[in-house]
């Protein structure tokens, strides 16, 4: 009977490579035991906590009303007023999302799974060039085919990152050239970036996904890939094509990971800048940059739209740095401890050099640079924060390299002893790599409070004679997460599902009564008992888009994100503010009210004692349901279309970069009565910013037939000439027939002049849209012929001095043994 290749495969593998196996299997899986206590990863939920349990909302919007309109991004009036989805965020983990839920109808499923399974088999038998990337590519595309319940597909997506970093840190290694046990130990690194307690909101570890930040953890497995493709390519010019598309995926992923990976790209051609080298980083530059114009283009293109949450500055440098004995919570600490770490990334970066390790050269000035822009970096919309996951995991990687080039060299230099310790040497990498390891893990699975046969007493936890205090909230997260809106519980002051749910059904009814609209709710924070405050975010998502909510999570994709927390302030009782430098009034009714008016906003819904009885005293507001301890009120006088009855104001020294001092000012004086625009009619009165206009009143125009869809709003007007505010958020891609304009007109909506009775306005694509579109399919067909382009030749480095003194030490004793195997037989 032949053999198989893969079974031959199998049985002829070295040590090394069962070791490095064991390894990585062993890290992805404790992460898989992590991520899914008690199985609620593959629970039929959706995903709730942090930031986490709104991304909820926005997979099922792509799916429902982008796709099937052709589009990526778009137009939605969920959340804000309105603002463009996916404009100023992450679009392609979302697509991953419906991917994953929406796959093949179930009788196509089957056949394609089997083809795929088949694929697989032949190339593991066969081991064609690029075998491994074509086998996992397989496997997701056979993932992707089986239709999955949308709450497992976003927590499949949420955790992918996470669970691929092992495999990608050994990729790295791998690619990267890098003896063994390092490409192992790079991958166990990992864990300690993943299980890091310091940080629980920059990106990257466990916490900061289960926070919601997973778009970050999906980009920093793409970049430790595309780097280890990098340094191959640096060494023997192949991978272009490959480094072109990680490149871009990573952007596409998350913005401040591609700029980290810039960064590694800069520093890995200046260290070796050869005219091939640097041909070879230009075209992969060239294609990514294309292949992500479609959606970095625009982004860049409207960066005057993005709202800046003004994020203070981390002030302590040396405590993020270097001991982090100073973070920003109490549950946060310096674990594993970073000074131990540093100290092993130093020791890393030195072997590096000595034995002219790229990688670890490159890893240890990519510490350095991020250091300094940590500390030099000027406050504004980059928050230096933001800095600090690819510090740490940059540390952990370099502290890898120096654990595994300390276990090579004493291996290799015990070899070169006597007989007796030969063997010793031999096996030093293999057992020490393991045991190495397992402390790790043991070290970090003890404050997890997961490990195998380990028991909880009181807040001790206990393992096999080790017992800590210390709690990783990490599990504990992924737990309340994963275990769904659905499974949340209320307690004697409320809360739970149940209560959610009725206030949703409560919510519903009143869509149907009394029609569609916004909805503003108070803010407190008992909201968690839903899973997160942010649960009313999805009131959109539970009642089909009828009844849309003010707050939304992409606080910087809309600039009209101040002005609700403005408003949120003047109406609720513990407002959040959570975005600083505003002028937060306390709570007031009657201007909350005003602004409620200013914005369109159909329903106010109170939960604390003061606005509930406030409210039913207000002359503008109605109360036409109750639900659990919330009271809605209809907001009377509040069309989302109306005539304006003054003349506007166009301001002369104020652009969209300069808008929110100025409007926010106009906003909270109450000096609405005279709208202020960027741009309008020649006729129209002209002021600066710090003039008062003259009130010019407007003859009485009738607005009637208004309607509002997802992206277009259209109405008729008894007169023409007359301005008409459309309460909708302003964006560039607004256009109107039957009118001029739109303008942006304060706080931030829309006014148009209109030329004909009817007027219709729709967000649709500009063009520096349909440009960059073009220019991604260019990419796409340049990355085709790439792939199929010979590979640029490049003479790789020689080997260290160092190496060739251990390989003369090592050698000396075999050309020994051997001189005495001759005089035996002689």
């Amino acid at each position: 009977m032949k053999e198989s290749n893969l079974y031959r495969s199998a049985r002829e593998a070295s040590p090394a490579n069962w070791v490095t196996a064991v390894i990585v299997v062993l890290s992805t899986f404790y992460l898989l035991w992590i991520v899914n206590p008690n199985g609620v990863l593959f629970s039929s939920t959706l995903p709730t906590g942090g930031d986490l349990g709104a991304h909820v909302w926005g997979p099922a919007f792509i799916r429902d009303e982008l796709l099937p309109n052709f589009r990526l991004t778009g137009w939605t009036p969920d959340w804000y007023a309105g603002f463009p989805a996916y404009h100023f965020y992450m679009i392609v983990p979302m697509l991953f999302i419906v991917a994953i839920n929406v796959g093949f109808v179930l009788p196509i499923a089957i056949p394609l799974v089997a083809l795929g399974i088949f694929c697989i088999v032949q190339l593991l038998q066969r081991r064609p060039t690029a075998w491994m990337p074509m086998s996992i590519s397989l496997l997701l595309l056979m993932i992707v085919v089986i239709p999955v319940h949308y709450g497992i597909a976003i927590k499949i997506v949420t955790v992918a990152g996470l669970v691929l970093m092992p495999l990608s840190g050994w990729a790295m290694g791998r690619l990267a050239g890098l003896p063994f046990p390092a490409p192992a130990l790079m991958a166990a690194a990992t864990l300690a970036f993943i299980f890091d307690r310091s940080f629980n909101i920059f990106g990257g570890n466990l916490m900061s996904t289960m926070a919601g930040e997973f778009a970050y953890a999906l980009a920093v497995s793409a970049c430790l890939v595309y780097i280890g493709v990098l340094m191959r390519g640096m060494a023997t010019g192949k991978g272009r094509a490959w480094a072109a598309l990680l490149l871009s995926l990573i952007g596409l992923c998350h913005l401040l990971v591609a700029f980290y990976a810039l960064v590694i790209t800069l520093l890995v051609i200046l260290l070796h800048p050869t005219k091939e080298r640097i041909r070879w980083i230009i075209t992969i530059g060239f294609i990514a940059a294309l292949l992500s114009a479609f959606w970095v283009l625009p982004f860049w293109w409207q960066r005057d739209h993005l709202n800046d949450m003004a994020w203070d500055k981390l002030p302590r440098f040396k405590s993020y740095l270097w001991d982090r004995s100073d973070l920003a919570a109490d549950f946060l600490t310096n674990s594993p401890p970073l000074q131990v770490v540093l100290i092993l990334a130093g020791l890393g970066f030195f072997l590096s050099l000595m034995f002219r390790r790229r990688l670890g050269i490159v890893l240890g000035a990519s510490l350095v640079v991020l250091a300094l822009a940590f500390i030099h970096l000027p406050e504004g919309r980059l928050y230096n924060g933001r800095i600090l996951p690819m510090y740490y995991l940059a540390a952990y990687l370099l502290a890898a390299i120096s654990v595994a080039e300390f276990l090579r060299i004493a291996g290799l230099f015990l070899q070169g002893l006597a007989e007796k310790v030969k063997q010793l040497g031999r096996i030093l990498p293999h057992a020490g790599s393991v045991v190495a390891v397992l402390v790790l893990i043991v070290f970090l699975g003890l404050p997890l409070r997961s490990l195998p046969g380990g028991s909880n007493t009181g807040d001790t936890y206990q393992w096999m004679g080790f017992e800590t205090k210390e709690l990783n909230l990490g599990r504990g997260w992924v737990n309340w997460n994963f275990s769904g809106y659905e499974g949340r519980i209320g307690d004697a002051n409320g809360g739970g599902w149940e209560e959610h749910r009725a206030f949703v059904s409560t919510m519903e009814e009143v869509g149907e009564k009394f029609g569609c609209g916004r909805l503003m709710w108070e803010y407190n924070r008992d909201l968690v008992r839903y899973g997160t405050p942010m649960a009313l975010m999805l009131m959109p998502h539970w009642t089909d888009g009828c009844i849309g909510s003010m707050e939304g999570l992409y606080f910087e994709a809309s600039t009209t994100t101040p002005y609700h927390f403005l408003m949120q302030s003047e109406l609720s009782m513990e407002p959040s503010r959570a975005q600083r430098g505003l002028p937060y009034r306390s709570f007031n009714l009657r201007e909350g009210v005003s602004h409620l008016q200013e914005f369109g906003v159909r329903y106010y819904a109170a939960s604390s004692n003061r606005p509930v009885s406030e409210a039913r005293r207000h002359p503008f507001l109605t109360e036409i349901a109750t639900s659990g301890p919330w009271t809605v009120f209809l907001v009377e006088d509040s069309p989302l279309v109306e005539p304006l009855v003054s003349e506007p104001a166009v301001w002369t020294d104020v652009d969209h970069s300069t808008w929110l001092d100025h409007s926010v000012e106009v906003f909270n004086d109450s000096s609405q009565s005279v709208v202020r625009l960027l741009d309008g009619s020649d006729a129209w009165q002209r002021i600066e910013s710090n003039e008062l206009p003259e009130i010019r009143e407007l003859e009485e125009v009738e607005v009637t037939e208004v309607v509002v869809d997802v992206d277009k709003v259209s109405f008729k007007v008894s007169e023409t000439g007359v301005p008409v505010l459309v309460k909708v958020s302003y964006f560039p891609n607004w256009k109107v027939e039957g009118a001029t304009g739109p303008w942006r007109a304060t706080p931030n909506l829309m006014v148009v002049l209109p030329t004909e009775e009817k007027v219709v306005l729709t967000y649709g694509r500009t063009g520096i849209d349909l440009f960059s579109i073009f220019l991604s399919l260019i990419g796409l067909v340049l990355l085709l012929l790439l792939r199929f382009r010979p590979e640029i030749e490049i003479e790789d480095i020689k080997s260290s001095r160092a190496d060739e003194l251990l390989g003369k030490w090592t050698q000396r004793t075999k050309n020994e043994a051997l001189s005495d195997d001759s005089e035996s037989s002689i």
